[in-house]
């Protein structure tokens, strides 16, 4: 199959620094090269050099690493889906995490803008004792007449295993014909964050402070809802009105697990 855009990345350990033995990209996916945000820690940074995805796209990402490698991923702006009516642009991303591996993906924005269609899958093969970090942001694209939600339809899947066996099955649907404004949907608000970590010392006492530190930071015009999930992990929703809003709350979060939980310095993730 030919992707419109087609990522694939290897990390490997070599004289006690994570780094890449394996890349190839193809179509309009590019990356940066690595710079290392601490000692063990590579950024790379995901460049789309279409402009945006539109109706037919298809991107496929696939990142693996190996024992006691870690890897930060994120990308250069906003993910912009355009009209796209007839088939839609579907993006997969595949992530193998090894014994002591460590990957944190922190996704820009997704902006949908009139007659989009989005279709993504995740699905993260982990062990047990590795790290998985992943944020994402749900935006409504800019409109002629001002009105929200003029997009088709959005669907998130993220799938993760844990030791080969699925632990994490989470499916995002976001259709404006069903009222997205109405009770149980969005309710009002109009931007959905999400993020989801995973990591062996996850426990429901860690989560309670979670919520506690955000309750106590955050204000009355969000809503936030955060759970423990089946494994050593939590997942966190959040609705707003802002990306910026949604950002600085996913940010605290991501201090707090570096300093509470996993004790280092907080990822700066640099563009």
């Amino acid at each position: 199959m030919t992707y419109t855009g087609l990522l694939k990345i290897v990390m490997e350990k070599r004289f006690n620094k994570s780094v890449i033995t394996n890349s190839f990209f193809d179509g309009v996916l590019k990356i940066t090269r690595p710079s290392y945000v601490s000692e063990n820690l590579p950024l790379l940074t995901l460049i789309h050099v279409g402009g945006g995805y539109v109706d037919g796209d298809t991107y496929l990402t696939e990142v693996t690493l190996n024992e006691s490698t870690a890897l930060a991923l994120t990308t250069q702006a906003a993910t912009k889906i355009y009209k796209s009516p007839r088939y839609g642009a579907t993006q997969t991303m595949n992530f193998v995490l090894k014994e002591e591996s460590a990957l944190y993906v922190k996704q820009d924005s997704l902006i949908l803008y009139k007659d989009a269609k989005f279709f993504q899958n995740t699905n993260v093969f982990m062990s047990s004792m590795a790290t998985f970090s992943y944020i994402d942001i749900i935006t409504p694209g800019w409109s002629r007449d001002g009105k929200l939600f003029q997009y088709e339809k959005l669907s998130s899947r993220l799938k993760v295993f844990v030791d080969g066996r699925l632990a994490v099955f989470d499916h995002l649907l976001l259709q404006p014909s069903e009222q997205l404004e109405e009770i149980m949907y969005l309710e009002g608000y109009t931007h959905v964050g999400t993020m989801f970590f995973i990591n062996e010392k996850v426990n429901a006492t860690f989560v309670d402070m979670l919520r506690e530190e955000l309750s106590s930071n955050t204000d009355d015009g969000v809503r936030i809802g955060i759970s423990l999930l089946s494994i050593n992990g939590l997942s966190i929703r959040i609705l707003a009105n802002s990306t910026d809003c949604i950002e600085s709350i996913l940010s605290n979060c991501e201090s707090y697990i570096n300093q509470n939980l996993i004790k280092r310095e907080k990822l700066e993730w640099r563009k």
